[in-house]
C-alpha cells in the first residue's frame, strides 16, 4: 500500500513538472514571437491640441521596426494630397534604416485642415492603416487618430467678415534720389570709359582728333597687309611712302633722317619713339637702295605696327 501511494505520488510530481516545462517553452515561444513582430516604436502628434487655424500645418511622426521578411506593402502609405473631413494630407517623407534583423522605418505626416465653420470644432488627424507584406500572413499597423481644437479666423458668416474688413495701408515710399544721382554717375563713367576704349582702339575718325596723319597711314597699311597676293618691292615701297606722308603732314615740310630732333622738339608726344623713328628712316633709305632681294611681307607686317604706335602717340596715349 505504502509503495503504491508513492508510485502515484511521483507521476503526479512528473505531470507538473512536464506541465511545467511546457507553460515555460509556450511563454519563451510567445516572447519570440512577440519580439519579431512589427511594431510602432513612437508616435509623436503636434504638441498643442487647440487654437489650430485654416491653413496651420500639423505634423506627426512615425517611428516602425519591420523585422524581415516584412515590409511595407506598396502603396500602404496615404498619399499626399488625400482628404479626410477637412484635413489635407500636404507631405509624406519616409526615411529608411536597415538594420540586422528588421528595417526601421521613420515617417513624417504634415496635415493642413481647410475648413471654415463659424465657431470652435473638434476636428481630428485621421486614422491611418499600413499594411506590412512579405510574411506568411498580411499585418496591418494602425495609427490612431489625433482629435484638435479647430478656431475660425473671424467669428460669424461671411458677412462678419466683411464688415471687419481693414484698409491696407498704404507701403512707404523708398528715398530713390540717391539711387538715381550714383545710376548717373556710374552711366557717365560708362560712357566716358567707352569713349576712351573707342578712342585709344578705333581705327575710324568719328571722334575730333581721331583722324589724324599716322591714322590715315595705319588703315591704310592694315588695308595693303590684308590684301591677297604676295608682297614686292612695289608694295614695300608703297607702305614706306604712308609712313612718310604722315611724318611730312606733321612736320609740316619733307621730312628726312636729319630732321629727326627738330621733329621730336615740334611734337613732344612722339619723343618716346625717337628710337624707333631712327630705325625707320634707316630702314627707308636700305629699303630705296637695297640690291639684294627683301622680305617684304614681313616689312609691311613691322611697319602697321610702327603706324600703331605713331598713331598712339598722336592721339597722347
Amino acid at each position: 500500500m505504502g509503495i503504491n501511494t508513492m508510485i502515484k505520488s511521483t507521476s503526479k510530481l512528473g505531470a507538473m513538472v512536464l506541465l511545467a516545462g511546457l507553460w515555460s517553452t509556450s511563454l519563451v515561444l510567445h516572447a519570440a514571437d512577440e519580439a519579431k513582430a512589427a511594431k510602432i516604436v513612437s508616435l509623436t502628434n503636434p504638441a498643442q491640441t487647440y487654437g489650430v487655424q485654416i491653413g496651420d500645418k500639423l505634423s506627426r511622426e512615425l517611428v516602425l521596426d519591420v523585422p524581415a521578411p516584412l515590409k511595407i506593402s506598396e502603396g500602404a502609405l496615404p498619399k499626399k494630397g488625400s482628404k479626410n473631413n477637412g484635413v489635407e494630407l500636404v507631405e509624406i517623407q519616409v526615411q529608411t534604416d536597415q538594420q540586422k534583423d528588421l528595417t526601421r522605418y521613420t515617417v513624417s505626416l504634415s496635415y493642413q485642415p481647410f475648413v471654415s465653420p463659424n465657431k470652435p470644432t473638434v476636428m481630428q488627424l485621421p486614422t491611418e492603416k499600413i499594411s506590412l507584406s512579405g510574411g506568411a500572413k498580411a499585418e496591418v499597423l494602425e495609427v490612431p487618430a489625433w482629435n484638435f481644437w479647430f478656431s475660425p479666423i473671424v467669428g460669424g458668416g461671411i458677412e462678419t467678415a466683411q464688415n471687419n474688413i481693414q484698409p491696407e495701408a498704404a507701403p512707404p515710399l523708398v528715398d530713390v534720389s540717391a539711387h538715381n544721382t550714383r545710376l548717373v554717375l556710374f552711366a557717365s563713367m560708362l560712357a566716358a570709359s567707352l569713349l576712351a576704349l573707342l578712342y585709344l582702339n578705333a581705327d575710324g575718325n568719328w571722334l575730333p582728333f581721331m583722324g589724324g596723319a599716322f591714322a590715315k597711314a595705319h588703315r591704310q597699311l592694315k588695308r595693303l597687309a590684308k590684301s591677297s597676293g604676295a608682297k614686292t618691292a612695289v608694295e614695300e615701297k608703297q607702305a614706306l611712302v604712308y609712313i612718310h606722308q604722315a611724318f611730312n603732314q606733321h612736320f609740316g615740310a619733307n621730312m628726312f633722317a636729319r630732321d629727326i630732333e627738330p621733329f621730336v622738339a615740334k611734337r613732344t608726344s612722339f619723343k618716346k619713339m625717337k628710337a624707333e623713328i631712327a630705325q625707320f628712316f634707316d630702314a627707308s633709305n636700305q629699303s630705296l637702295y637695297a640690291v639684294e632681294p627683301r622680305n617684304s611681307q614681313k616689312v609691311i607686317v613691322d611697319l602697321v605696327q610702327l603706324s600703331k604706335q605713331l598713331r598712339d602717340c598722336e592721339r597722347g596715349v
